[in-house]
């Protein structure tokens, strides 16, 4: 493979029009065509900041194998949030609501006592969360979620597990085995069950 093609395919992984690389890289579109094309290389003073603007080393411009992520470009997203998903070799596992060896849940060791805000952070799990410590940051599971604590809004497609959540908006399918729950907002399909339950408004979308 031609260092032509590995730019293009990074520029296309990264969701990039020739335009957008070349105005980036201070050259033409022109110029960024013909090195897709193979018809022009760029001057070498160019490669340490084509590498970079692709997150890539200089090395892996000339690769053989530039690596396709074109499994993971729906997860690909250009914001904060820190995303978990699980593969099998290029094959991304799906979500299901049962564990089984085939689709394992998704077991994360968050920072122990993240109580404050240098530590606060966002995350989305495509998979089942089970944690022993606490997340301080706003969690999206595509499936249920088993931890100790909660600092952040929370939306669950599953089940949610938790011994303290404190949230602004609480978006799930059930909650149990909650012991304190703070919320301004919870939009639950089947039963709360919290002892200590705070909240503004209660929408059950049953």
């Amino acid at each position: 493979m031609t260092i032509g093609n590995n730019i293009k395919q990074l520029r296309q992984q990264k969701n990039l029009t020739q335009d957008q690389v070349a105005e980036k890289l201070g050259v033409s579109y022109q110029a960024v065509s013909k090195w897709e094309n193979n018809a022009n290389t760029p001057d070498i003073a160019l490669l340490p900041r084509i590498a970079d603007l692709f997150g890539v080393t200089i090395d892996a411009l000339f690769s053989d194998s530039i690596a396709d992520h074109s499994a993971l470009r729906p997860f690909m997203k250009d914001d904060d949030v820190i995303r978990v998903v699980q593969m099998r070799g290029a094959k991304i596992i799906k979500v299901s609501s049962v564990f089984s060896p085939d689709e394992p849940p998704i077991e994360i060791a968050f920072p122990h006592d993240c109580n404050d805000r240098t530590q606060y952070f966002k995350v989305e799990v495509y998979g089942h969360i089970i944690s022993d410590s606490s997340i301080n940051g706003d969690v999206v599971c595509h499936q249920s979620i088993k931890c100790s604590a909660i600092n952040g809004d929370v939306k669950s497609e599953g089940n949610i597990c938790v011994n303290e959540l404190n949230a602004q908006k609480v978006i799930c399918n059930n909650i149990s085995d909650c012991y304190k729950l703070q919320a301004k907002t919870i939009e639950c399909a089947g039963n709360i069950a919290s002892v200590n339950l705070t909240c503004n408004q209660t929408i059950n979308k049953k």
